[in-house]
């Protein structure tokens, strides 16, 4: 290259280098052009050059954990982009795309490192820029601070320290008074509290703001299971940093109260006043949270209404053994099963399938024979033939005994403190609930099967099938988020008393809705219409308990995930590797997530794709 092109002799690095030596520097230089969206440089590539832009402008995307594209910057003429893969040696680190036609002069590593030479001032303002972006980066993309604004973001970078640590490294001891937040830039830490292992932190989860929220002692021992990357922020840039971003400061309230319930309300208190306390949640962003892999039990109902219906006809037409036999257990099977799906649809943040049939097990392997054994013994002893339930004491009996039976199935899935939101309760319950009935549903079918009676079987089933939504699952699901409240560790502003009459009110009430089914107050039309207002009344109080659920689970995910209605998340479709639209499972509860969510609202820990934790 003859002629140094005015762009670089005047660039504020190369100050003070003499031109024939930046003339014999800049000899191997090429001279490159980029048109409009053509990538530059890709992330994760090896990097041997880096480019000067002369004109037009480059984006600067990277993936973030949940395999979304984060926009770091927008840089512009004079601008230095790749040089940070040529300082340390390593991969690059976000991708480089043009905006517009760009004009830019690449440099090798070995003219890089002759201007490095050439230039003290170049190489270190190069190494000081280099570990502010590098320190950027990390917020943006895999931090809890990424919803500040990205002016006020790079100056959050430039307090914060970067810390390099040793695998085996105790970070913090429990009981220390450490006066420092970290948020892991890379690696992976293990918490101990009390000897125990409570939890691993990877890449985007923090540590230390309970005790600058709370002024507890260090509540956890912190240590480097590899070489990682720490962000430290000291006590005051931290307190200020939360004053100024008010929805910062609510997220780390909101994991607050995730990781210490019982304290949380009091700190909550400190730092946010009654007034300003969070009420309802907004609308806006409502429509994604629930993506439309979350409506198929309208799928369900048709295939298992479906296979119900085709199995029917057969045994009808058939009059095969294996076709009434497989009517059997369609019909105890299909409406539980559809009653399941959707509560499980209702669910913002689900489980897996495995731990709902699990649920719906257990209940059909021991609380229906549970009940049954207990209705036998203290209330039908001389056979259920000889008993009618006309009189009032016996249908309360009988609905305290199965209630309970099912109440024990969901309080052994509920009992973990994982399982923090209504909307778990009323899952669990339907599942224990649908479990119960499924096996109830067969036992009927079994009676009259064993009579011949293949048409009143099939009649019962469909009944009974049809009759689904109205019964154990309901009264289930009502009485199983009065135990979830009930088992809840979070400290309630109005106190314990307001605690203990909801759970008392709900029980109650999945007891009167059951004793009211059964009870045979009248017959012929009456009876009918008896069963349809304590149906209804069951629907709509399960029905009520769903949308505040619901509510309560938005609020959570809002509150934790600030970003979201950001504009810091954005879905480029030139990216071929980012799914933003499939939910996530939290590789620490295994809870799904909706899409773009960084921060699981049960565990509290960040969420990361597969690829990125591996």
């Amino acid at each position: 290259m003859e002629n140094i092109p005015d762009e670089l002799r005047n660039h504020t690095l190369l100050h003070g280098v003499p031109e024939h030596e930046l003339a014999a520097a800049t000899s191997t230089m090429q001279m490159v052009s980029y048109a409009d969206r053509t990538t530059i440089l890709k992330e994760g590539a090896v990097g041997d050059d880096c480019f000067f832009i002369l004109s037009g402008e480059v984006s600067v995307t990277a993936r973030g954990l949940i395999g979304s594209s984060v926009r770091l910057a927008t840089l512009g003429p004079g601008a230095l982009i790749g040089e940070m893969a040529l300082l340390s040696s390593e991969r690059r680190t976000a991708t480089i795309r043009a905006v517009g036609e760009v004009r830019a002069l690449r440099l090798d590593r070995e003219a890089f490192r002759t201007l490095a030479a050439l230039s003290p001032l170049f190489y270190e303002s190069l190494t000081y820029s280099a570990r502010i972006r590098d320190i950027h980066g990390l917020l943006s993309k895999a931090s809890i601070w990424s919803s500040i604004p990205d002016s006020e973001l790079r100056g959050l970078a430039e307090v914060t320290v970067l810390r390099n640590v040793k695998q085996g490294q105790v970070i913090v001891n429990e009981g220390d008074a450490s006066k420092m937040f970290c948020t892991i830039g890379s690696g992976s830490f293990e918490v101990r509290s009390s000897g125990k292992r409570v939890a691993v932190l990877h890449q985007g989860d923090y540590f230390g703001e309970i005790a600058l929220l709370t002024g507890v002692s260090t509540t956890a021992t912190i240590t480097a299971l590899e070489d990682g990357k720490l962000l430290a922020l000291g006590e005051e840039e931290f307190r200020f940093t939360l004053m100024r971003h008010e929805p910062v400061k609510r997220q780390f309230l909101a994991a607050l109260r995730i990781r210490k319930p019982d304290i949380a309300e009091i700190a909550i208190r400190q730092w946010i006043p009654d007034s300003e306390q969070p009420g309802q949640v907004a609308s806006t962003g409502q429509k994604w949270l629930r993506p439309p892999a979350q409506q198929r039990w309208v799928d369900v109902l048709m295939a298992m209404g479906g296979l119900f219906l085709v199995v029917t006809l057969l045994a009808v037409w058939l009059k095969g053994a294996i076709w009434t036999y497989a009517a059997l257990v369609t019909g105890c099977l299909a409406g539980p099963v559809t009653f399941v799906a959707y509560a499980r649809s209702s669910q913002l943040l689900g489980y897996r399938i495995s731990w709902l049939l699990s649920a719906f097990v257990t209940s059909a392997a021991i609380a229906l024979p549970l009940a049954m054994l207990l209705e036998k013994s203290w209330l039908f002893a001389k056979g259920l033939d000889a008993y009618t339930f006309t009189q009032l004491h016996l249908p309360i009996a009988v609905a305290l005994i199965e209630e309970a039976s099912k109440l024990l199935i969901c309080y052994f899935f509920l009992r973990s403190k994982r399982q923090r939101f209504r909307m778990d309760a009323v899952v669990f319950g339907a599942a224990a609930g649908m479990g119960f009935a499924a096996v109830e549903n067969m036992i009927y079918g079994w009676t009259f099967l064993r009579t011949g009676e293949t048409s009143s079987m099939l009649a019962v089933l469909w009944l009974r099938a049809l009759l689904s939504p109205f019964g154990h699952g309901t009264w289930t699901a009502i009485a199983a988020v009065g135990i979830g409240i009930g088992l809840s560790k979070a400290s309630p502003p109005s106190g314990k008393l307001s605690v203990w009459l909801k759970v008392a009110g709900l029980v109650s009430a999945s007891i009167l809705l059951h004793t009211l089914w059964d009870f045979q107050f009248a017959s012929g039309a009456l009876r009918v219409a008896g069963m349809a207002a304590v149906g209804a009344t069951g629907l709509l109080l399960l029905f009520l308990l769903i949308r505040s659920g619901t509510v309560e689970e938005i609020q959570a995910l809002t509150l934790l995930n600030p970003a979201l209605s950001a504009d810091r998340l954005i879905d480029d479709a030139m990216e071929e590797d980012a799914d933003v639209q499939s939910p996530l499972n939290c590789l620490a509860c295994d809870t799904q997530c909706p899409p773009k969510t960084r921060y699981c609202p049960r565990c509290g820990q960040s969420l990361l794709v597969k690829a990125a934790r591996n």
